[in-house]
């Protein structure tokens, strides 16, 4: 059974007008248990709009979604959504963020402690802890932002093209980074990006999404190159060619 199975066959927003804008139909694609997918597309086309759904955040929608085979439409812990703005406190420290979700749940002091502190090393800031998030750079912030997500030990984690704010270098080193913590988690992970390439160095498959209004899965595709993968890969540019020739025509017609 997959872990997700979704099945939008209508999403439509209200102009101001009033008039229904159909932002995308007949979207349906598995996902299994441990997977890392990939979504790209042109900007607009509906990639953070099927997070929300998939996250519980957004119910006006024709159509099913269905975790571990039972339908679902409310926000839950087993699916947790990291925002592009990571959404972290600054008043509180770094533990205090990581160990946000598990305060809110009414777990112990020392039990928040004992799982801060794992996924805190793991992420290698453990050393950070006591932190205000303004004392961080970028990289490390998106880094808490994974800690927390990781403590309340959801099953799927929805990534919001996260590194899309980060200077290049800071980009390269987290890529290696999430993939030695999906190898240890086994997450399931469904992430978005606007960058094929990216795409590619992380996903197991990568969706490709066609321009809006009325966007649809135009492709899929599957990367078999063995991991850990680096950005700068030679071998990354045969999996990218034929992604960037999908979406071409979609670009094109985006800024047309």
């Amino acid at each position: 059974m997959p872990i997700l199975k979704v099945d939008i066959r209508a999403k439509e927003y209200l102009t101001s007008k009033g008039e229904g804008l159909l932002v995308m139909s007949d979207l349906n694609f598995e996902i299994k248990r441990g997977e890392f997918m990939c979504i790209v597309g042109p900007s607009g086309c509906g990639k953070t709009t099927l997070l929300n759904i998939m996250a519980g955040l957004d119910n006006h929608y024709y159509g099913s979604v269905l975790y571990t085979g039972e339908r679902t439409r409310k926000v839950n812990s087993d699916r947790i959504l990291i925002f592009q703005d990571l959404g972290l406190f600054p008043w509180l420290t770094v533990r205090q963020n990581v160990e946000f979700g598990l305060r809110v749940r009414g777990m112990s002091k020392s039990g928040r402690g004992k799982i801060s502190r794992k996924y805190l090393e793991m992420v290698k800031l453990g050393k950070f802890s006591d932190y205000f998030i303004h004392e961080l750079s970028g990289g490390m912030r998106q880094r808490v932002a994974l800690a927390r997500a990781l403590a309340v030990e959801s099953d799927i984690l929805l990534m919001d093209e996260p590194f899309s704010f980060l200077d290049a270098q800071t980009r390269d080193t987290l890529y290696e980074e999430l993939q030695r913590i999906w190898a240890i988690t086994r997450k399931t992970i469904i992430f978005v990006s606007h960058n094929v390439r990216e795409a590619v160095c992380l996903g197991d498959r990568v969706l490709v999404f066609s321009a809006s209004p009325n966007s649809k899965i135009k492709a899929v595709f599957k990367i078999d190159l063995p991991r850990p993968r680096l950005i700068e890969s030679e071998g990354l540019m045969s999996e990218v060619r034929p992604i960037m020739e999908a979406l071409k025509p979609e670009i094109g017609r985006s800024h047309g």
